[in-house]
């Protein structure tokens, strides 16, 4: 076992398999997983980083530790052994609760009070201290523009079309440049249009699955025609640009049995490519849901027995946020009854979004179709 883990196990921390969060003292604390290497970071706020630094880097010396860094908003330890992880972590925690009164940030990052009662991962990345019921609030906010799919089709639709025409022009100036063929690239081809319609903001849902399915299927589609246009060109000794004004044409080109027989395996890649983007696919509210809700897990009192207790008070067992387990991610009932510690029973997240619920299956039947005109092709590299 890495360093990482030996610290989980004899310290029994909050991990999801990345990060674990420990609590020193009032102090929130995160550790990193990088291969099994554990790296510890301590939130110190960037106003007040460089003024506590020097402080805890003499705290440490006495140690024999790693000189304590400075990595964005956070002071960081790393280990130089790992057999000494342990013991190594152990001093650091000594070091944490010495000098609590510097580096406990009694700031809620969601509504920037004080008097916080939880510590928890704030934008999966930094452990901070917080109020349960603003993360709460946060999270539900965001689970109901997931089951709204709210968002902006525009800007994903224009994200999906650049992520296309940056992959289709790369492909084809590998095999009709570089004469070269990289076949993951056709698995990923439906991915990665996926995934830029999301990071443009495009909404989750089946509407939104579609739009990125569909400019998935252009893309493979415009990545054949400009094929076709270059041996146009070759042949009729005209431009590219010339070319591409005779459909007809090219559409015969890439069309022909001899082109589809040396496509076959960029066409099965591609087509594979599309169902394992609806398999994985990042406009699922059933991906959404789960993505707003896997900080949860790190929700932990600042004080021990602070009388909310348990997990199961807190309200882990939300089975109802991801009820839909279909390609799109449709049909997410019920999504926010926990908050029972605080007597607070949100129930009003309770509802039953059904009209979210539509059966989309036929999304995904008519891909074959594709393949069978206008995809990979390695004929005459």
């Amino acid at each position: 076992m890495g360093s990482y883990q030996n610290i989980v196990n004899s310290y029994g921390l909050k991990s999801n398999g990345n990060n674990a969060i420990d609590v020193v003292n009032g102090v929130p604390v995160r550790i990193s997983n990088y291969k099994g290497n554990a790296t510890v970071y301590v939130y110190a706020g960037k106003d007040r980083v460089r003024s506590v630094i020097d402080k805890i880097r003499e705290a440490a010396v006495p140690y024999g530790l790693r000189k304590p860094a400075i990595s964005g908003e956070a002071i960081t330890f790393s280990f130089k052994k790992v057999k000494l992880a342990v013991e190594d972590y152990s001093n650091i925690r000594k070091i944490i609760s010495n000098n609590a009164g510097i580096l406990a940030v009694d700031q809620c990052p969601y509504c920037m009070a004080g008097y916080c009662d939880v510590a928890g991962m704030y934008n999966s990345s930094s452990a901070r201290r917080m109020h349960r019921q603003c993360y709460l609030n946060k999270r539900n906010s965001e689970m109901d523009k997931i089951m709204n799919s709210q968002g902006n089709y525009f800007t994903g639709i224009i994200g999906a079309l650049l992520a296309a025409i940056l992959i289709v022009a790369f492909a084809d100036l590998l095999v009709l440049g570089a004469e070269k063929i990289y076949y993951i690239l056709y698995l990923c081809f439906p991915l990665f249009i996926a995934g830029a319609f999301r990071l443009f903001k495009g909404p989750y849902g089946p509407v939104g699955s579609f739009c990125h399915v569909t400019i998935s299927v252009l893309a493979m589609y415009a990545y054949f025609y400009v094929q076709g246009c270059y041996y146009a060109s070759q042949w009729y000794d005209v431009s590219m640009i010339e070319a591409a004004q005779y459909f007809p044409d090219i559409m015969e080109i890439i069309l022909d049995p001899e082109f589809i027989r040396y496509s076959a395996l960029e066409i099965i890649l591609y087509v594979v490519g599309i169902i394992v983007a609806l398999l994985y696919n990042p406009t699922s509210k059933r991906v959404g849901s789960k993505m707003a809700r896997q900080d949860y897990v790190f929700i932990t009192p600042l004080v021990a027995n602070a009388g909310f207790g348990m997990d199961n008070a807190y309200g882990t067992s939300n089975t109802g946020y991801g009820t839909d387990n279909s390609a799109f991610g449709t049909n997410n009932t019920g999504y926010g009854t926990d908050n029972s510690a605080f007597g607070t029973n949100n129930t009003g997240y309770g509802t039953d979004n059904s009209a979210f619920g539509t059966n989309t299956q036929d999304f995904g039947t008519d891909n074959t179709g594709f393949g069978a005109g206008y995809d990979t092709s390695q004929h005459v590299r």
